[in-house]
């Protein structure tokens, strides 16, 4: 599928019209009309900012296909082990995708990240099991099970068990922030 068709549905998705992407993008209308009918190239600035304004990453109008479906079994979960950090398992695939899934159980008290503890891109939480407080900024909550946030990684954060039992959490993060450093052996 080509540059011109990605955008154009991208657009349409958004219920966009041409003149209210000129708009949002500062390029002009015909240029962005030949773009869509692939009658002109289009410059990775330009790409860009038509992107932003679609809210995609720019990548999505270059790939040509999807990424095939990755089985994760449960027993072949890359584990990450720092010293007396808690375990934490993968649970996406474990290379080369923009979104990484994590699951890990943290002690009672424990407390991940600090007050200048930073990341780029976004990170999601849901508790599974036990009470976690979470801040960031002037702002704090304590998440109980079935609880979410969603927030930007690179403001600073942390997480924090917050009850006398240990509580079990995944995390999203995109891009991925968790390399397995070294495997565990069942």
């Amino acid at each position: 599928m080509s540059i011109g068709i990605k955008i154009k549905a991208y657009r349409q998705e958004l219920n966009l019209t041409i003149p209210q992407l000129a708009d949002l993008t500062g390029l002009s209308r015909g240029f962005i009309s030949q773009v869509e009918n692939d009658k002109v190239s289009v410059s990775l600035d330009s790409l860009q900012r038509i992107a932003f304004a679609l809210k995609v990453p720019a990548k999505n109008f270059l790939a040509d296909q999807s990424f095939p479906p990755e089985l994760v079994k449960e027993n072949a979960r890359p584990r990450i082990k720092l010293g007396d950090e808690p375990e934490i398992e993968i649970l996406s695939s474990p290379f080369g995708r923009q979104l990484q899934v994590l699951m890990t159980e943290l002690p009672p008290g424990y407390q991940a990240g600090n007050c200048s503890h930073t990341h780029e891109g976004e990170e999601w939480i849901t508790v599974l099991t036990g009470k976690v407080k979470v801040t960031q900024g002037d702002f704090s909550a304590i998440l109980e099970t079935g609880d979410c946030i969603h927030w930007d990684g690179s403001c600073p954060h942390l997480c924090q068990n917050a009850s006398e039992a240990p509580a079990k959490i995944i995390v999203a993060l995109t891009p991925p922030a968790m390399l397995p450093v070294s495997k565990i052996e069942q």
